[in-house]
C-alpha cells in the first residue's frame, strides 16, 4: 500500500538533519512574512473602535456616590 502525501511529509520531517531543521525553520517564516505583515496593516488601520481598545487597561468604572457625598450635593444645590 503507497503511503498517502501526509505520512511521507511526516517521515521526511523526522529525518532531517539539524542543519536542514534550522533551514526550514527560515524557510518558513520566510513564507509567513507577508501574512503577518498583512496583519498588522489590518490592525493598524485603527478604523475599528474595538481592535484601538485591544491591549489596553480598560478604564476603571466610576464609583458610586456615598451617602455623605450625596447628602452635601442635596445641601449645596
Amino acid at each position: 500500500m503507497a503511503k498517502d502525501k501526509i505520512e511521507q511529509l511526516a517521515e521526511d520531517l523526522m529525518s532531517l538533519t539539524p542543519q536542514e531543521s534550522e533551514k526550514l525553520a527560515i524557510v518558513i517564516k520566510a513564507k509567513m512574512m507577508p501574512e503577518v505583515e498583512k496583519q498588522k496593516a489590518l490592525l493598524d488601520q485603527g478604523n475599528n473602535p474595538q481592535v484601538q481598545q485591544m491591549g489596553r487597561p480598560q478604564q476603571q468604572a466610576m464609583q458610586p456616590p456615598t451617602t455623605r457625598e450625596v447628602a452635601m450635593r442635596g445641601l449645596l444645590r
